[in-house]
């Protein structure tokens, strides 16, 4: 963003930064991402070895749903990792 780009309240700005990440590709309707959530955290999380950082989860949706199937709905969820065991 611009240095000069205002954000109005409710939104605030933020940075990421360049923290790795787990990526979890999510395919099918938004209403079923949450057994997506649940998996990401409840088993590969917790069998990873790595811990989440101390971010926010951030989705990234790679198709249109005004064009796409529901079922067809791609959807990368990623989890910022602060470390993982070597």
């Amino acid at each position: 963003m611009p240095d000069n780009w205002a954000i109005a309240a409710p939104l605030i700005t933020f940075e990421v930064g360049g923290t790795p990440c787990a990526v979890l590709r999510h395919q099918g309707p938004y209403a079923s991402m949450r057994a997506a959530y649940e998996w990401l955290y409840g088993h590969w999380l917790v069998h990873s070895g790595c811990e989440a950082a101390d971010l926010p989860v951030f989705e990234e949706y790679l198709n249109n749903p005004r064009n796409t199937a529901p079922a067809d709905l791609l959807t990368d969820i990623f989890l910022p990792l602060d470390r993982c065991a070597k």
